[in-house]
């Protein structure tokens, strides 16, 4: 009987142990990864924000490219604001009204936007995931960008559109799919065919991640494109301990924004147009005192 008895008071005891070191590596996971961990909440009540709209509840309606916030506040995109400008022709106090509010956001952020609100990073990261080859290894020209932007911007003056913001936006597709589906399920007014290209253009870029990692967030995305721009003079910065310095390069291997965030050291402050300010390099630092540091400074 004492033999049960101890065998069993032991097997709690290993029991306990267990669930203690479970809830110890939970905890330390969490340390770890405590801006992973945020920035995906930020980006999942993003969306669940829009989605409400679907229960008649108005926190935002529209999409991130353009959109009505708190039933009365209208918002629009920078890139999809210049698309309009140069379509119309036609300055108008409304839309200099509804972009103002965004760029004074980005002045302070910088391109946190891509990391932090742009749904897109869920299903890039995805792709990430389930990749199984090799990706091919092909260099484009951060160049290239601008070159895409100027293309849209021209074509939006000859056509008369945003055709960016109406055709190819990642943003005005992912929620008028979602939207348009939703209408469909319901049977409720719905143009299938709209929102069939809406999910066919999500998908091409979902296959363009497994191919080329990124490629559309670091080169091809004219809205990353003007938003890293605002890295330049944004609050929110990456500043760096340079001094204690290890170069062990863990904070390049984990940036899949391509930033070299070593090249860095002795520069103090990381204004790379790429960086969306995800805080992958923090947390990948070796040092326990964290050599990278996210800092907002309004001064």
């Amino acid at each position: 009987m004492s033999v049960s008895i101890e065998t069993s008071i032991n097997g709690d005891k290993q029991v306990e142990n267990i669930s203690t070191n479970n809830n110890k590596g939970i905890i330390n996971w969490l340390k770890g990864h405590q801006i992973s961990t945020i920035r995906r909440f930020v980006l999942l009540a993003v969306i669940v924000f829009f989605m409400l709209q679907f229960l008649r509840v108005k926190i935002a309606v529209g999409s991130l490219s353009g959109s009505l916030a708190l039933w009365f506040v209208k918002l629009i995109d920078v890139f999809a604001y210049l698309e309009s400008l140069v379509a119309s022709m036609d300055f108008t106090t409304t839309a200099l009204i509804a972009v103002l509010p965004i760029l004074a956001v980005y002045l302070v952020f910088g391109r946190a936007f891509c990391g932090w609100l742009c749904p897109m990073d869920y299903i890039f990261t995805l792709a990430d995931r389930i990749r199984k080859w090799r990706v091919f290894n092909f260099r484009i020209s951060p160049k290239a960008g601008y070159i895409v932007v100027i293309g849209f911007l021209g074509a939006s003056f000859a056509l008369g559109m945003p055709v960016f913001t109406n055709y190819f936006s990642h943003l005005t597709n992912f929620f008028r799919g979602i939207t348009g589906a939703y209408f469909y399920v319901m049977d409720m007014p719905a143009e299938l065919d709209v929102v069939i290209y809406s999910f066919a253009v999500i998908a091409a870029l979902f296959i363009l991640e497994l191919l080329f990692p990124r490629m559309w967030c670091r080169l091809l995305c004219p809205v990353g494109r003007v938003y890293g721009l605002f890295n330049k003079v944004s609050r929110l910065r990456l500043k760096l301990n340079e001094n204690q310095c290890l170069g062990c390069k863990a904070c390049d291997s984990v940036c899949y924004m391509g930033v070299k965030v070593s090249e860095y050291v002795g520069k103090s402050e990381i204004r790379d147009i790429n960086c969306i300010y995800c805080g992958r390099c923090v947390e990948s630092c070796n040092k326990t005192s964290k050599l990278i540091k996210m800092n907002l400074s309004l001064k």
